[in-house]
């Protein structure tokens, strides 16, 4: 072999070990890819699961929600209704006051005449005695 030939030898060697050493950073590379994208994909896988959960949650507070906006619409019902009997009980009481109100002066004026129709005995009862 010449030394040309020994060169060349040299140099396809040299050029075969750095293909080899960039073949190996080129594995080693797509090694650590390959973990990143498997944590990826666990993140992921995780992720999915937690929106699930969430989704879940969400419907569940929809629903209670729901109950809720319904339980206070029916307060709200039964709260018009007491307010209308209370409305009305008022009236009624209002109206009563006012009718026993008329009835209590003509029964003041009995009672007075009947203090004095008593009083009137009492003193002719004395006068008998006497």
């Amino acid at each position: 072999m010449t030394n040309i030939a020994r060169d060349e030898f040299e140099t396809v060697k040299e050029l075969l070990g750095s293909a080899a050493r960039y073949a190996e950073s080129a594995y080693r590379g797509l090694d650590r890819l390959e973990m990143m994208q498997q944590r990826s994909q666990l993140q992921i896988d995780q992720l999915t699961v937690k929106m699930d959960q969430l989704a879940d949650a969400e419907k569940r507070t929809d629903q209670r929600l729901e109950s809720f906006i319904l339980e206070s619409q029916e307060l709200t019902k039964a709260q018009n209704r007491t307010d209308q009997r209370l409305e009305s009980f008022i009236f009624e009481s209002q109206r009563l006051i006012a009718k026993h109100s008329e009835s209590i002066e003509p029964l003041k004026g009995m009672t007075e005449r009947l203090d004095g129709v008593l009083a009137y005995l009492i003193r002719k009862e004395g006068r008998d005695e006497g």
